[in-house]
């Protein structure tokens, strides 16, 4: 009667319950009582008289207890989400009405025996306690049931489609929540009843919009500033989208007095730095080309028709370009300007012949049909041996085909366009322009050709001679190259250089704000520096390579420092050595290095990780003693403070317990805040927490006194500590689990030291390797920039070799036999010999860009071969013996093959010298 009272008159109504009648039920249960004990006491009856009360008092417990099986089945049913909160609490207010007139009628049947009743009291007294307690919200409005109904609530996705009326529709069902007041106003439950009323998010949590902007650190030359980092879309120019961010932030900064914006880092700088370069160096090379042509014709007007084919092979390049959907990216601009020296190559082969036939008396319009007509299969040949060689990269992998796709079909759009311009515009324009041509004199080059007439008669005498010296020069210049090592990418000075400043662990962000604050005050004293530029825990680009309290720094140079980025990274470690932080100095000019990693890794793969720690110590040492390594690191630095827990499996089990069991106890009681959704505005998207309050205020010694509920046999409970059943100890593991094919791995690594090669030293620490025992099961490999070198090279070599190929089946198919080409391939090796040589001299590495011009001169070196076999087989033709045709063949077109060579080594010998960063 109690709990009906206390519900309203509707819901009564709706569950069938009439109060008034409930009311005259009691009071005709009071009078059965109270005539039952006047009788006992008049006529004696004793308890074991009562046997079908006691029967009937069971018969309701046992319901008042299938009624409570029934409450916690309703809750099991909450959490698993087999049923709604108001149903169950429906069930919960039915089963305790329920309960109440049970318990009513079983206490009028008890009234027989006072003892009975006694007893039987205490037990209704009891059921209606746990009645109670489970009908309770307690247990229904837990932590994980808010994160559920937050997540379920802020809902909105597409459930399907209907069609109707032959049109189809799009079902979508739910809404997001649009700001903080719409999360209080959250509806978590409705019960149906005026004295509870809805509730809502706002009623159980407090709902807190959180400014961590203490949690972020900016400096711009020592003032707080603000970091912005700004990306490009997919499908836009680089270069376009930055000079369009600076003409908005050159807006921005006139309307608002006392604005400052710095750029720190410029994408868009390098690929303008090197595109200026690029387009300097092609119109440097297209000059000395022309140049070479007035010095050996003495005549401007077939000068001049060659000089006119370079633009209108370039622009036809251009639009080969366009509709292959390559950019004008540093890639493909180098191999237009690799190919403006070889663009006049065809050009002057036919110029040349038409003005020595025009020179030699043959009409103006026969010397340019004959001239190029002698000459084209000679050209068409030699051009497609050149483009040729760029057809391997398809049948390569990984980075070198990234890079150099684009460079190979630049080359061959600009060949393929001078073979044309030559077979057609040049000798178009030479009918036209060499009407009054006459032979000019060469007194120089006159003789310059006899001597070299007598020079290769004299050689033919000799052909093992010469042959043996070509053969001991390539082995000589290539075992002299590789003594100064092997590089990725040549290095490139920057304006901006990154530091990385790695503060004590304990260290919080105050602390590593004050370093960071100090560190730019020194370097600010140094001349060449201009802006630095700091933060600290902030996401994104600018950020890149920080961590945790880490500060991400950049330096903007002054223009023309007096500095190198290798003696300003010298000098920024000696000024920062005193400081307990680790400082380590990058070039910010996201050039190519960055895409080959750093230095000397080695990976140790196995299972046992302390097994895996203790080998990679003993790796770290070996390393350390190699000449040329520094900053060798044992890839244990990144290691957190752990505070094991390890449980003795047969006093857990005396006490009911399993190992998981106290898993699920410890991490329960660690659970700090979880992200449960995110609500979107028109602003932005806030990520929303939710929280208990534990976070970090948890201690080790909080854990050992951790307690659990124990229900010994007799159903006695006892809370139990966890320092009875469990062991604990302190201990150091990895941040991470690193995994390479499933295979745990360890990283040890040292960068090369200032003056040593990463190839001289990379090849020094695998024969330390070599000599370690390492267990069975595990194994060392190497990794980092050298594993990057030699897997490019070994792609490269690939290309080189199908690129021989390709070359001497195009030579076949040219001469229609199998030994002219195979003499011809024995001009390859003699432009290996130089390109050796060169580096060795120059002190420079073999690089991946080095064996990318051995891959051209694979193909350009051919040319001259071609050119001169040809000539020799039309003589030979003509009846002159075999070395008079050599001879005769190597004077006439001594001239045409110093010319074409001079003019693309002098092309290329601007981008050659690096006169500026962007070479």
């Amino acid at each position: 009667i109690g709990g009906a009272e206390a519900m309203p008159p509707e819901m009564l109504e709706a569950m069938g319950i009439n109060l008034e009648e409930l009311r005259a039920q009691y009071a005709l249960l009071e009078q059965q009582v109270a005539a039952l004990g006047q009788e006992m006491g008049q006529e004696g009856l004793t308890i074991d008289s009562l046997p079908q009360v006691i029967t009937d008092m069971n018969t309701n417990l046992a319901q008042i207890n299938t009624g409570i099986a029934q409450m916690e089945s309703a809750l099991s049913a909450i959490g698993e989400g087999k049923t709604t909160i108001n149903d169950a609490l429906c069930k919960l207010n039915q089963s305790q009405i329920l309960g109440s007139i049970q318990m009513g009628s079983a206490g009028a049947q008890i009234s027989s025996g006072e003892q009975q009743l006694t007893e039987a009291e205490n037990a209704l007294d009891q059921q209606k306690d746990s009645a109670y307690e489970a009908a309770s919200l307690d247990t229904i409005l837990t932590e994980e049931m808010l994160k559920n109904v937050l997540t379920a609530q802020n809902f909105s996705m597409p459930a399907g489609y209907v069609t109707e009326d032959k049109e189809q529709y799009l079902i979508r069902v739910g809404d997001k929540v649009t700001g903080e007041e719409a999360l209080k106003d959250l509806v978590l439950m409705d019960m149906g009843m005026d004295a509870v009323g809805i509730i809502r998010l706002s009623d159980v949590a407090d709902v807190t919009l959180v400014n961590n902007e203490d949690e972020v650190y900016a400096s711009i030359n020592g003032n707080p500033g603000v970091m912005l980092s700004i990306e490009k879309q997919t499908g836009y120019s680089t270069g376009d989208v930055t000079d369009r961010v600076l003409e908005r932030f050159d807006t921005i900064a006139a309307g608002e007095a006392g604005l400052h914006t710095t750029v720190l880092m410029d994408q868009g700088i390098y690929i303008d730095m090197i595109v200026d370069s690029v387009l300097q160096n092609m119109i440097f090379g297209a000059i000395l080309a022309v140049l070479i042509l007035i010095l050996f014709l003495k005549d401007w007007r077939p000068t001049a028709v060659v000089a006119c084919s370079i633009p209108v092979s370039v622009i036809f390049a251009v639009v080969l370009m366009y509709f292959s959907g390559i950019t004008l990216n540093v890639i493909s601009l180098s191999g237009l300007a690799l190919g403006i020296g070889m663009l006049v190559d065809n050009s002057i082969v036919v110029i040349e012949n038409i003005y020595r036939l025009r020179s030699g008396g043959e009409s103006v319009k026969r010397a340019a049909v004959e001239g190029s007509k002698q000459v084209a299969g000679a050209i068409t040949a030699s051009t497609l041996t050149t483009i040729c060689v760029f057809a391997p990269i398809i049948f390569t992998e990984g980075i070198t085909r990234q890079l150099f796709v684009d460079m190979g079909l630049t080359i061959a759009y600009s060949l393929l366009a001078s073979l044309i311009i030559a077979l057609t515009f040049v000798p178009m324009m030479a009918s036209g322009t060499l009407r009054k041509a006459s032979e000019k004199k060469h007194p120089v080059f006159d003789r310059m050709k006899e001597g070299y007439g007598r020079l290769l008669k004299g050689m033919l005498k000799f052909k093992p001679v010469v042959f043996l010296v070509a053969v001991l020069l390539l082995v000589g210049s290539i075992l002299g190259a590789l003594t100064n090592g092997t590089a990725f990418m040549a290095d490139m000075e920057s304006p901006q250089l990154m530091v990385t400043i790695t503060p004590p662990r304990e260290a919080d962000l105050a602390e590593a704000s004050a370093l960071s604050e100090e560190i730019i005050t020194r370097l600010s004293e140094l001349s060449d520096v201009d802006t630095i530029g700091a933060m600290a825990g902030g996401q994104g680009m600018m950020s890149m390579g920080a961590s945790g309290n880490d500060v991400s720094m950049y330096i903007l140079l002054k223009e023309n420092p007096t500095m190198t980025n290798a003696q300003l990274t010298s000098e920024i470690m000696s000024r920062t050595a005193d400081l307990e932080a680790e400082v380590t100095v990058n070039s910010a000019s996201m050039d190519m290095n960055m895409l080959s990693g750093s230095g000397v890794s080695v990976q140790i793969k196995g299972r046992d990780l302390e097994k895996m720690q203790t080998i990679a110590g003993d790796v770290a040492h070996l390393i350390s003693n190699v000449e040329g390594t520094a900053e060798v690191s044992d890839g244990m630095e990144e290691t957190t403070p752990q505070f094991k827990i390890t449980v003795d499996k047969e006093k857990a089990a005396a006490y009911g317990m399993t190992v998981a069991q106290v898993f699920q106890l410890v991490a329960g009681e660690l659970s700090s805040d979880s992200l449960a959704t995110t609500v979107s505005t028109d602003i932005k998207d806030y990520e929303v927490y939710v929280s208990t309050g534990k976070a970090g205020k948890i201690t080790r010694e909080d854990l050992r006194n951790l307690t659990f509920v124990y229900t010994d046999k007799e159903g006695n409970e006892e809370e139990i500590s966890l320092w009875q059943i469990a062991d604990f100890q302190e201990a150091e593991g990895l941040d991470s689990i690193n995994r390479d094919a499933q295979e745990r791995y360890i990283t040890v690594s040292a960068s090369i030291a200032d003056g040593y090669n990463v190839g001289l030293v990379a090849r020094d620490v695998q024969r330390a390797l070599d000599g370690y025992d390492c267990p069975e099961g595990y194994t060392l490999h190497m990794t980092g920039e050298d594993e990057t070198i030699n897997e490019a090279m070994e792609q490269v070599m690939l290309m080189m070799l199908l690129a021989v190929i390709f070359v001497y089946l195009i030579m076949v198919a040219q001469f229609q036999s199998l030994l002219s080409p195979f003499i011809i391939m024995f001009t390859i090796p003699l432009a290996f010999t130089g390109g050796f040589l060169s580096l060795f001299f120059t002190g420079m590495e073999v690089s991946v860009i080095a064996l990318i011009g051995f891959v051209m001169l694979a193909g350009i070196i051919v040319n001259n071969g071609i050119v001169m076999v040809d000539y020799t087989n039309q003589l030979r033709r003509e009846g002159l013996d075999k070395k008079e045709a050599l001879v005769e063949a190597g004077k006439t077109r001594l001239r045409p093959i110093l010319m074409t060579a001079l003019t693309t080594i002098i092309a290329m010998f601007t981008m050659a010298l690096g006169l500026d960063s962007g070479s």
